[in-house]
């Protein structure tokens, strides 16, 4: 039987896109999900092994790995712990002989030993498993997830970016990046930044939603500490609103404007634009 490839983080906005491309190559697909009753209709158009896995519960590892050779891993958000909460199952990995990681990271990690990205990374490296890194910019698609109330009830962008500018990449080519990696060679050991082709700041968001939706999009740009305040009053939670405010902080210092032709180069094509996410994602804030 053909090796299996262990997708982690199947329902998130990049993980969904990797069993999609993968499903659509034929390969052979194990898709982790903790609840695989709640989850299982989402994949259902899909010919896919189910299985229930927690990185939290080794119980788990041995069933969800049985015959498969690759695995796409992302990190949880709420596993602020490497060592702690993700390392056990990495040994896992070397122990059954996994032969690729393809990790989606963050931008800018080389230089940020303290993020959990890097750290992640780190006991990839010395578990021995080949691995190719992925490390995006900014998802487009935190626009109509975490965002999307602001735009949809609001009409308002409320991020404290000031003029900084952000090389938005849609989560749609990282997973084909990552589909790349893990069904062609010459990706071992890869260390890929993935953004788009073009770095545009949050008035020019404002405007292209406003166009896309017909309707005027307003780009807020409270102060740090007003974000913070807000986005808690709304409902986000102190310890995820403490992430997002000191990821937007950085942003506004100019970490997120980079742009690199990676995703080019591997794709063949040009990244997805933000006009297009846009267009293909509009329902979403209606």
């Amino acid at each position: 039987m053909k090796p299996a490839i262990l997708v982690t983080g199947a329902t998130g906005n990049i993980g969904y896109y990797v069993v999609k491309e993968l499903s659509a190559k034929n390969e052979r697909v194990r898709v982790a999900l903790r609840n695989v009753n709640k989850d299982k209709e989402v994949f259902s158009q899909y010919e896919v092994d189910m299985v229930r896995f927690d990185f939290l519960d080794p119980s788990t590892y041995d069933q969800a790995l049985d015959g498969v050779k690759k695995v796409f891993l992302i990190r949880p958000p709420q596993l602020a712990n490497p060592k702690k909460d993700m390392k056990h199952f990495i040994d896992k990995l070397s122990e059954k002989g996994i032969e690729e990681i393809v990790f989606v990271s963050l931008m800018g990690v080389e230089n940020n030993p303290v993020v959990p990205h890097r750290k992640i990374e780190d006991m990839i490296v010395a578990s021995g498993i080949e691995y190719t890194f992925l490390r995006p910019g900014f998802f487009m698609q935190n626009l109509n997830t975490t965002h999307r109330d602001d735009i949809a009830l609001r009409n308002e962008l409320f991020m404290p970016v000031g003029k900084a500018k952000t090389s938005f990449i849609d989560t749609r080519d990282i997973a084909a990046v990552a589909t790349v990696c893990l069904t062609e060679p010459g990706h071992l050991g890869g260390k890929y930044t993935l953004t788009g082709a073009e770095s545009i700041d949050y008035h020019e968001v404002a405007t292209i939603l406003s166009k896309t939706l017909g309707r005027e999009i307003e780009y807020k740009n409270p102060g740090v500490l007003e974000f913070r305040k807000t986005i808690i009053k709304r409902g986000i939670k102190k310890e995820y609103a403490n992430v997002m405010t000191m990821l937007y902080v950085l942003t506004r210092l100019g970490t997120a404007e980079k742009t690199t032709d990676d995703v080019e180069k591997i794709l063949k094509r040009k990244p997805i634009t933000f006009e297009q996410y846009a267009k293909d994602f509009q329902e979403e804030w209606k």
